[in-house]
């Protein structure tokens, strides 16, 4: 089956997500989540009239986590919003103090904050923002899977995609004397 032809179009919604991470000077890992949503046209809003490229949304979120991925700090901000009340919630976050970025993360993140307990937009930030700690320690542990004492790392890629499933070529390959160390 051939993808559709190519069609004229006009940009009609631009939403940008970005996420930065740092390591701090204490050793700790921070990662900073945008989230910016415009319009390329003027949009009346309920609250008053938006101007072309402005802002509908823009959320922040900026998480501070130790090297096992457990959330010390969160700060959580609404800039622009269609409503004042919108960024009312944002406080509602910190109930991530204490969790830990592991498998399932998602799914605890979208039950707590689901419907009226949260803000869709700082939620939707959180799956992204954690992926990102993992590309983080990914590369401070060289790629490696192992710690020095020779036990698997959590944080290893391998196993943690289609390339990088441990019976692949990538594995083979290129990391056939890790592959036992990851499992």
């Amino acid at each position: 089956m051939n993808a559709p032809a190519d069609s004229p179009r006009k940009s009609v919604h631009l939403r940008r997500v970005s996420c930065e991470g740092f390591e701090r000077e204490d050793g700790l890992l921070e990662i900073e989540g945008l989230l910016v949503d415009t319009k390329p046209v003027p949009l009346q809003m309920p609250t008053r009239m938006l101007p072309a490229g402005e802002p509908v949304h823009q959320m922040r979120v900026t998480l501070v986590l130790d090297r096992e991925r457990t959330i010390l700090d969160v700060r959580a901000f609404t800039e622009h919003s269609p409503y004042p009340v919108c960024g009312e919630i944002a406080s509602s976050y910190r109930q991530l103090v204490g969790l830990r970025i592991e498998p399932g993360f998602t799914q605890q993140v979208k039950r707590m904050f689901r419907g009226v307990h949260g803000c869709s937009h700082i939620t939707e930030m959180l799956p992204t923002m954690a992926s990102t700690v993992f590309q983080m320690l990914w590369s401070d542990s060289d790629f490696d899977g192992v710690d020095p004492a020779g036990s698997a790392r959590r944080t290893s890629p391998l196993g943690g995609c289609h390339a990088l499933k441990l019976d692949g070529e990538v594995v083979r390959t290129y990391f056939a004397h890790l592959k036992d160390a990851s499992q």
